[in-house]
């Protein structure tokens, strides 16, 4: 069952070492949405906005010499920007005018330059998938400390797609 996590992660690493780096960070945008769905509370089937956003702010951290933390706010405003537009602003920005713009560049540190933008947040690609990586660890600590939330979890994780080699 947990194989289907551990080919997430591998997949996001073949799209990053292939060069295919948007790819990549989209699939941590689907991937933050399977989290938020295993992790949904007992009784509901399906996340919402409020679902991925509370993950990211549970589980989401940048190393601490970073000039930018992430937010829930923020990494559902790109998700949505990417996922819906293949861009960096959707009707989301909007409608939330305190959520920042993601834009991204293929380094590790993420740059700000407030007087450019107060918005404007430049992702390291190299970081967001690291940071990504290691919330999926730290959440996976978390099903182990609390047994009510890996019940939830093991009781989900047939859902997620999982795939096998197949000998032709």
């Amino acid at each position: 069952m947990w194989g289907a996590l551990s080919g997430l992660i591998k997949e996001i690493k073949r799209c990053e070492a292939g060069g295919a780096t948007m790819a990549a960070v989209t699939m941590v945008f689907v991937g933050i949405d399977v989290m938020a769905y295993l992790a949904l509370p007992i009784g509901r089937e399906s996340q919402r906005r409020a679902d991925f956003i509370a993950w990211v702010d549970a589980y989401m951290r940048g190393n601490p010499s970073q000039p930018y933390q992430y937010r829930g706010l923020d990494v559902y405003g790109a998700r949505c920007s990417l996922l819906h537009a293949f861009g960096s602003e959707a009707d989301f920005h909007q409608d939330n005018p305190d959520a920042k713009i993601f834009g991204y560049h293929d380094g590790g540190m993420h740059a700000l330059d407030l007087q450019v933008s107060e918005r404007l947040i430049i992702i390291g690609i190299a970081s967001f998938l690291d940071d990504f990586i290691r919330a999926v660890g730290t959440f996976l600590e978390a099903t182990q400390a609390d047994l009510g939330l890996r019940a939830r979890v093991e009781g989900r994780l047939p859902k997620v797609l999982n795939t096998f080699s197949v000998k032709q």
